[in-house]
């Protein structure tokens, strides 16, 4: 078992919020929550639900794929 404090984890992601240019409003919405929840979450004074950590992680790896993922021209098929 590893403790972390949820100041730590807070910070980690409001940073990553920033880095990412995303709003603290559209990351709520993303994440399906109050933006009010999500101030109490980055200032760490409540503890992020598995939910909501479940939903962070998936949404990050489909952000990493579709920015890594290489643009390909549509092809048109001969009928």
């Amino acid at each position: 078992m590893i403790l972390v404090d949820n100041s730590y984890i807070g910070q980690k992601l409001r940073r990553t919020r920033r880095t990412a240019k995303i709003k603290r409003n559209d990351a709520a919405r993303m994440l399906h929550i109050p933006a009010r929840k999500l101030l109490k979450y980055e200032c760490g004074k409540e503890l992020i639900p598995e939910s909501v950590l479940e939903r962070m992680f998936y949404s990050a790896w489909t952000m990493m794929a579709i920015r890594n993922a290489p643009y390909r021209e549509p092809t048109r098929h001969n009928q």
